[in-house]
């Protein structure tokens, strides 16, 4: 049996004495034509799913895309290596961790302290690298002059070539503030020393004292016009040596 297209098609001579039969004749093959495949046509079996194209948003491309691109790169970097210590009491007690991680050009320094008050009092702490990797408790100091609780690990590390004056001492870091319970936290960064530098020889330390750190600013007005003395310049009077970690 023909098609209603077709029948009228076969029949259009005598549809065309008939106008009326003509516009419904056209809006039923329209219909046909629009509505689903004619009878003669096989159904399609494709199973294939519409993938929309990409739409550029500004975010970042999804995990995996572009993985075979020869142009992409992986641009984020993480630290190269890391040192990690132990702070010590003079009696051997745990007061707190140091984690030092080296990036491109600088060392992050984190430090977490959980400490007794009699051992840490609330307030700044003045905190430096110190020349020597040893931690001992009434240890004497490498010069031979005093004792003193960790006074073998010398003095402020001070790299070859350093100088105190405008940027500090090569070992000089930010002061870490203890709560009154006992905790502190710092993170800060340093791009005097690398972990070669910490590692060279035997090792360095990490030291806490016991009070603050001056970093030898002495206001002339403070001291009548004298010159801070070697003791100011060298430690910062920030006071006895409480906690030690060695680095290595």
């Amino acid at each position: 049996m023909a098609s209603p297209a077709r029948h009228f098609v076969l029949r259009r001579g005598s549809a065309l004495r008939k106008p009326g039969l003509v516009a419904g004749a056209l809006a039923a093959g329209a219909l046909v034509l629009s509505g689903c495949a004619a009878p003669f046509e096989e159904p399609s079996d494709s199973t294939e799913e519409y993938t929309a194209p990409p739409v550029w948003t500004g975010s970042p491309a999804p995990a995996g895309h572009g993985e075979d691109d020869d142009h992409s790169e992986d641009s984020s970097e993480g630290p190269s290596r890391t040192v990690r210590t132990t702070l010590n009491s003079a009696d051997g007690t745990s007061v707190g961790n140091v984690t030092i991680s080296e990036s491109a050009d600088h060392l992050e320094i984190r430090v977490v302290v959980d400490a007794d008050s009699e051992v840490l009092s609330p307030g700044f702490k003045g905190m430096h690298i110190h020349e020597f990797g040893v931690c001992e408790p009434d240890s004497e100091a490498p010069d031979g002059d005093s004792t003193g609780d960790f006074l073998s690990a010398g003095g402020h590390l001070q790299l070859e070539g350093a100088t105190h004056s405008g940027t500090g001492m090569s070992g000089d870091l930010t002061s870490l503030y203890v709560l009154e319970d006992g905790t502190g936290e710092l993170v800060t960064l340093t791009d005097r020393v690398t972990i070669d530098d910490l590692l060279i020889g035997e090792g360095t330390s990490i030291m806490i004292h016991e009070g603050p750190d001056n970093f030898g600013n002495i206001p002339e007005r403070y001291t009548g016009g004298a010159e801070p003395d070697e003791q100011t310049r060298n430690t910062g009077d920030a006071g006895g040596r409480v906690a030690c970690g060695v680095i290595q």
